[in-house]
């Protein structure tokens, strides 16, 4: 157990736990973990002894979680009960009280750091910070652009112009130039220096496109795309998980059936807010029916949402071909 606690704590991004006899006792504390971790994307629970009741803990834990993107649970116990609470945090998540309080706590710290960004005004509309001028300070301003040479200002025009710093005799000095030729002169070097570095520039940009889209989801319990239904607050679910790995268990047809409403739900939901979710799932070696209607429907689904699928090309008819030659 304390092994355990040090592991959770760790800051990492990828953690892999294969074959080392965890139960469900021992996986209750990476729930705890997982509800607030902000770092750790890829998870690997594969040849341990999780039965549902683990399942069901890893369920609570992923219900705030939007880091994991990739779950890996083969090789353990779980049967459709366990796959039941995996299935109900993909679609919508009804909160606790518990986590309306918290809700309402974020709300108002929100709030309040908003305001304190503001500066305080005071009741004539000025800012403590900068007060507003007054007629004093108005009379000085005034004062100071008439110039020295009495009220009007227009005695010393000619001396002030005579005065003028970079000019001799009241004709502009060729030092002022100067610092602008410099400047052009700098930013021609600076292209010339651009266009020799335009090969690994575009290098780069090649390399910056590639990268896969990120997409960082906000807190859940500030959502905004929230509804009520029975006078309960429901948010939408857990749509960061893209990878789930549930082969070798004892997952019968009860557990394909979670699994495809789980899958529907999210293509008819997420699918309106630019969001995919679930992009792979991997169900080999368990006690479903190949041929049952839920499992033909899910396999349908996900072959449509996974990334490397490509449309399969409509081919011509040979016999019409045939019967116009």
């Amino acid at each position: 157990k304390q092994w355990y606690q040090r592991r959770v704590a760790i800051t990492v991004g990828s953690l892999s736990l294969r074959s080392n006899k965890i139960s469900c006792t021992d996986i209750a504390l990476f729930s705890t973990a997982l509800a607030t971790n902000k770092s750790l994307t890829n998870l690997s629970l594969h040849n341990n002894s999780i039965e549902d009741e683990g399942a069901q803990h890893l369920a609570r834990g992923l219900r705030m979680n939007r880091t994991l993107l990739t779950l890996n649970l083969s090789g353990n116990k779980l049967t459709d009960v366990g796959t039941k609470a995996l299935s109900e945090i993909l679609t919508s998540l009804t909160l606790s009280h518990e986590e309306i309080v918290a809700r309402r706590k974020l709300i108002s710290e929100n709030k309040s750091a908003l305001a304190t960004d503001d500066p305080p005004t005071t009741p004539g509309g000025r800012t403590k910070d900068r007060p507003g001028s007054n007629s004093r300070t108005g009379s000085h301003t005034a004062l100071d652009k008439k110039g020295k040479g009495g009220a009007s200002g227009k005695g010393n025009k000619k001396q002030d112009k005579m005065e003028k710093p970079g000019t001799k005799d009241g004709r502009k000095s060729d030092m002022g130039n100067k610092g602008k030729d410099d400047k052009r002169k700098g930013a021609a070097d600076a292209k010339k220096g651009n266009i020799k570095k335009g090969t690994a520039g575009k290098k780069y940009q090649e390399e910056k496109e590639q990268e896969p889209e990120v997409v960082e989801f906000s807190n859940p319990l500030l959502e905004s795309n929230m509804s009520e239904k029975e006078g309960k607050i429901v948010v939408p679910g857990n749509y960061a998980l893209t990878c789930l790995n549930l082969n070798n268990n004892a997952i019968d047809d009860n557990g394909i059936t979670y699994l495809y409403k789980a899958l529907h739900f999210q293509e008819n939901s997420t699918m309106k807010r630019g969001i995919k979710g679930l992009l792979r799932l991997t169900l080999k070696n368990n006690r479903y029916d190949n041929e049952s209607r839920y499992y033909t429907e899910l396999v349908d689904i996900m072959t449509r949402r996974d990334p490397f699928y490509e449309q399969p090309l409509i081919e011509e008819d040979q016999s019409n071909i045939t019967a116009q030659t």
